[in-house]
């Protein structure tokens, strides 16, 4: 009982100091770095660092919402999107036999809850905040000394300087996958690669764009780029590697200008097709945590995902077979000797492709609203950085967003990305910000400044590329 009063007045006090921007990076950090594998209190239910602070969260949300800080906005065409593939996504998981998942595998409640019904609600509260600049760098902040974090981690973990490593549990090959890559406090290098993608993303369109005529910024620049691209490089995950150079396009596109631009833009293409000439081969193929052969058959079993999931999509189009089923129903699919790929290499695997995934599981119905749903999205965040009223912040929080959708959409053609709240957090980190502030813009709140073209932050960073 005293834990309990005790933990209600710090969550009363927090409220009232902190923000719910800075508050959804401290969970992006709790749920990365302190998971049951740290602390867990077992009451029935696990009780983590991460639930506590979301807990925090809907207070917090409840609080703005009481004093004014946030508001409920008119639903946009994204909101109902997401609403109804929300409902789907529940509808699908409830017609389920609760249990009928395979020894070993995700439970189905904690998928749905993780993977979409947490990020939803951090978009809900972020959604209908009212934009903020000092909060949003108080956001900022936190990330970036995250993003410090993981970096060096990754270095530690490669070097195995495991005495030196937070967590500890890091270091238990038995716990998570990915052992022998650097794979951070997520035990997975791929929530690692996406954390330290959004880190390099938030650091350019943020800090550099925000301020690059101080010192300190390219200071600060100068350091943390390169250790976040060896972060990057460490993970030695090919599709984590692909969302780092599709950032840098993105970050070429948004924050450069004429001649500067489609040079920049000509020397990325010209670079990435003579990699690929010299280094292809080794990249279906190489050494990490296993040996090279191994990581040429990770790279086939591509193939029998697809086959596998297209065949069953097929049996049922329209409705699916029901959230998180593919392991429980790909079972007959897999004795099919009509084809020469080796469909057995897949059995006991979760999915490896999100698209593929939404159509097994949600049918056609499920994947066409969660198509609606990213494209309203992706259109509200390109009109954001297109109207000339929004503001330099504004600008930032949308090419931010763009860097995020890139990222998100290479891992969802490699990765099932929703076991963890960690990937859909990152995303809807960028996705609610950009709605609230284009909503704010569409209503003539934030449009004080003139367009990006003719900022002055803008023209310097223009003038500091062209000369």
């Amino acid at each position: 009982m005293l834990i309990g009063l005790a933990a209600a007045v710090w969550a009363l006090l927090l409220v009232q100091v902190h923000d719910v921007v800075t508050g959804t990076a401290i969970f992006l950090v709790a749920t990365s770095v302190l998971p049951p594998e740290y602390a867990s209190i077992e009451v029935g239910v696990s009780i983590t660092a991460d639930r506590v602070w979301l807990a925090v969260l809907a207070i917090q949300f409840a609080y703005d919402l009481w004093t004014g800080r946030s508001s409920w906005r008119a639903w946009s065409a994204a909101d109902l999107f997401l609403i109804l593939f929300l409902g789907w996504l529940v509808l699908r998981t409830i017609v389920t036999p609760i249990g009928q998942e395979l020894k070993g595998q995700p439970s189905t409640t904690m998928h749905l809850l993780n993977g979409y019904l947490v990020p939803a609600f951090l978009y809900c509260i972020l959604r209908n905040y009212k934009p903020n600049a000092a909060s949003i760098w108080g956001g900022v902040v936190v990330i970036m000394i995250f993003g410090m974090y993981l970096s060096l981690t990754a270095v530690l973990e490669i070097t195995k300087q495991w005495s030196l490593v937070f967590p500890s549990f890091i270091s238990d090959q038995k716990l998570g996958i990915h052992f022998g890559r650097a794979r951070g406090p997520m035990l997975n290098s791929v929530r690692l690669g996406m954390c330290l993608c959004a880190c390099l993303a938030m650091l350019w369109t943020f800090v550099l764009w925000q301020k690059p005529k101080q010192l300190m910024t390219w200071v600060i620049a100068g350091t943390m780029t390169p250790l976040l691209l060896i972060g990057i490089a460490l993970t030695y995950t090919r599709s984590i590697w692909m969302a780092a150079i599709a950032i840098v396009v993105v970050l070429v596109l948004t924050m450069l200008q004429g001649k500067t631009r489609w040079t920049a833009v000509s020397g990325l293409v010209f670079g990435s097709v003579l990699a690929a000439l010299i280094a292809g081969p080794n990249l279906v193929a190489f050494k990490r945590e296993y040996s090279a052969a191994e990581t040429l058959e990770s790279t086939k079993m591509r193939g029998a995902f697809a086959y596998v999931s297209w065949k069953m999509f097929e049996d049922r189009p329209l409705i699916g077979y029901g959230f998180n089923q593919f392991q429980v129903y790909n079972r007959p699919y897999l004795d099919d000797r009509t084809t020469d790929i080796r469909l057995e290499s897949i059995r006991g695997y979760v999915h490896h492709n999100s698209f593929l995934s939404l159509l097994v599981d949600l049918g056609l119905i499920g994947a066409l609203l969660f198509a609606l749903t990213a494209a309203a999205m992706t259109r509200g965040v390109w009109l954001l950085l297109r109207d000339q009223g929004s503001d330099p912040m504004a600008k930032s929080i949308a090419a931010f967003s763009l860097c995020l959708i890139a990222s998100h959409t290479i891992q969802m053609a490699f990765h099932e990305v929703s076991f963890s709240s960690i990937e859909y957090t990152l995303l809807m980190l960028g996705l609610g910000l950009s709605q609230a502030y284009r909503d704010e813009t569409l209503k003539g709140v934030v449009s004080h400044v003139s367009p990006l073209q003719t900022t002055p932050q803008s023209t310097a960073w223009s003038q500091t590329w062209s000369t």
